[in-house]
C-alpha cells in the first residue's frame, strides 16, 4: 500500500513524505504548496495561485516565477520520496488526492461530528504561520481561525457539562484574553465560575467584560450576559 503524504497546515507548514520531512527552500515555495493543499484534489488555476501568492502586488513575471516555484516544489517532494504529488492540469495544478492526507480536512470532519477535543489536538499554532499568502488564501486562514475559536468554545462548554469546572475556567480565561469581544465566551466563563461555587468571581468577570465593552464601544453587555449576572445574583 502506498504511503500517504502527511500535510499539516494548522500551524507552520509541515509536509512528510516516505523518506521524511519535505524541506522547501523559501517562503514562497512553502506558500505555493500550501495553496494547493488548501484545495487538495481540486484544480487551482495559475491565476488563483498568483493571486494567493502576491494579491494585488503581482510582479511583471508573476506567472513565470510561479512556474519556477512549482518546479522547485516538485524537486523537494521528490527528495522526500513523494514524486508525482503535484499534477499539471490546464489551466493550473492540483495535488493528487490519492497521495495526500491534509490536517484541515480531518479538522473540518471532527467539527462536523462534534469531536472538538480531537479537532483541537490537530492545531499547532496559527494556520500557515510561515507561509506568506494573500487574496482568497487569506480569507481561508480567517475561516480556520474562526473555526478554531468555535471548537475551543464548544470544548469548554463540554467540560462544563461534565462538571470539569476548573479545566473549563482555565481554558476560558485564556480564550477571553485571545477573543475579548466574544461575549459568548465571557458568558460561558461566568457560568463555569457560578457552577463551581465561585459566584463572587462570576460577578467580577461580569464587571470586567462590562468595563471592556463600555470603554471600547460605549455599549452595555448583551442580553445573555445581563441575564447571567441576574442569575448569579439570584443564586
Amino acid at each position: 500500500m502506498q504511503m500517504k503524504i502527511e500535510v499539516r497546515l494548522l500551524g507552520p507548514l509541515e509536509v512528510r513524505g516516505p523518506n521524511g520531512p519535505v524541506r522547501f527552500t523559501g517562503a514562497r515555495r512553502r506558500a505555493v504548496f500550501a495553496l494547493l493543499a488548501l484545495r487538495t484534489g481540486r484544480l487551482v488555476s495559475r491565476s488563483a495561485l498568483v493571486d494567493g501568492l502576491w494579491g494585488e502586488d503581482v510582479p511583471p513575471t508573476g506567472t513565470k516565477t510561479l512556474q519556477g516555484h512549482v518546479a522547485k516544489v516538485r524537486r523537494a517532494l521528490e527528495l522526500a520520496g513523494a514524486d508525482g504529488v503535484v499534477l499539471t492540469r490546464e489551466p493550473g495544478y492540483l495535488l493528487d488526492v490519492t497521495q495526500v492526507v491534509v490536517d484541515v480536512e480531518e479538522f473540518d470532519e471532527h467539527l462536523r461530528c462534534g469531536r472538538y477535543a480531537e479537532a483541537l489536538a490537530l492545531h499547532r499554532g496559527d494556520p500557515l504561520a510561515d507561509c506568506p499568502v494573500e487574496g482568497w488564501a487569506g480569507a481561508e486562514i480567517v475561516r480556520l481561525r474562526e473555526a478554531l475559536a468555535f471548537a475551543e468554545e464548544n470544548h469548554a462548554a463540554a467540560l462544563c457539562l461534565d462538571g470539569r469546572y476548573a479545566e473549563a475556567i482555565a481554558q476560558l480565561e485564556r480564550l477571553v484574553a485571545l477573543y475579548p469581544l466574544r461575549e459568548s465566551l465571557w458568558d460561558l466563563l461566568m457560568e463555569a465560575q457560578h457552577r463551581a461555587g465561585r459566584a463572587g468571581d462570576a460577578l467580577r468577570t461580569y464587571r470586567r467584560v462590562r468595563a471592556l465593552l463600555v470603554e471600547e464601544f460605549g455599549m452595555e453587555p448583551g442580553t445573555a450576559l445581563r441575564r447571567r449576572e441576574a442569575a448569579v445574583l439570584a443564586g
